[in-house]
């Protein structure tokens, strides 16, 4: 997997020990990539990994108290649901009307 980004002019340094540097060297010519990309590779990786990360479990104090009362909540049965795992479980087909939410 090559990184390509078209106009690239900004620049990082990084000081990193000889045993870092033969590590990534070595892990880089196994999928054979140069050793830029693949460190922007795996720190692109890792940085969208952290925002989505940072953005799905992001809850206003609202979603919150929504969240702790159906964790807290006694489950419930919905009746259609169970008919299509009873009917999977015995091999039988699906029930042929659509399921309304």
């Amino acid at each position: 997997m090559t990184i390509e980004e078209p106009g690239r002019s900004a620049r990082l340094n990084m000081r990193i020990s000889p045993e870092a540097l033969e590590l990534i060297r070595s892990a880089a010519a196994r999928q054979q990539q140069d050793v830029t990309s693949f460190v922007l590779g795996a720190a692109m990786e890792r940085a969208r990994a952290i925002l989505l990360e940072d953005q799905v479990l992001r809850l206003s104090p609202h979603a919150v108290l929504q969240l702790e009362r159906a964790l807290e909540a006694d489950a419930a049965v919905v009746p259609q649901l169970a008919d299509v795992i009873r009917a999977t479980r015995n091999g039988a087909e699906q029930p042929a009307e659509p399921l309304n939410a």
